[in-house]
């Protein structure tokens, strides 16, 4: 058996993972925010009370579970997602991030698993306590822009969309 190198072994398998998480993620429709029901534009602003919400959408996940995206900006300009639950659960909230504010380890690990990997924007994932649970990257490999998501340990990395 042929050796090959681990890299093109890694980069072939992340984007075998590209393709399958293609085919499970929901489906986004633009709404406007006055259709975004009250209890939760009222959540999103007690928890950013200073932010901007430009724009909403609602996402159909595979399994029929609806979550409703709000997207604004913070004073400085960072950008964020709110994504919540009908129920008021909080599915995740996206930060923009830029270089400096990613963990040294992190994008270690990003150079060491896909070598030449440039990013283009970086959000960081929370949870409701506003801990950081991954980062998700888009930017280019040679040719190819790509999406990729790394815990926030930088121990696992996962090519999301291409």
């Amino acid at each position: 058996m042929r050796n090959i190198h681990p890299v093109i072994t890694l980069v072939t398998c992340m984007l075998l993972t590209c393709f399958a998480s293609h085919a499970w993620s929901g489906v986004e429709n633009p709404i406007e925010l006055s259709a975004v029901p009250t209890a939760i534009i009222k959540q999103a602003q007690e928890q950013f009370p200073d932010a901007t919400f430009e724009s909403a959408n609602t996402e159909t996940e595979p399994d029929g579970t609806v979550v409703y995206e709000i997207q604004g900006v913070f004073k400085d300009g960072q950008k964020f997602e709110y994504d919540v639950f009908p129920s008021g659960e909080i599915q995740e909230i996206e930060i923009e991030f830029q270089n400096t504010m990613v963990p040294g380890a992190v994008m270690k690990a990003i150079q060491k698993n896909l070598p030449g990997f440039i990013p283009t924007y970086i959000e960081a994932s929370h949870s409701a306590s506003m801990q950081v649970v991954s980062y998700e990257f888009v930017g280019q490999l040679g040719d190819t822009t790509i999406d990729i998501e790394v815990s926030a340990d930088g121990r696992k990395i996962e090519v999301t969309d291409k």
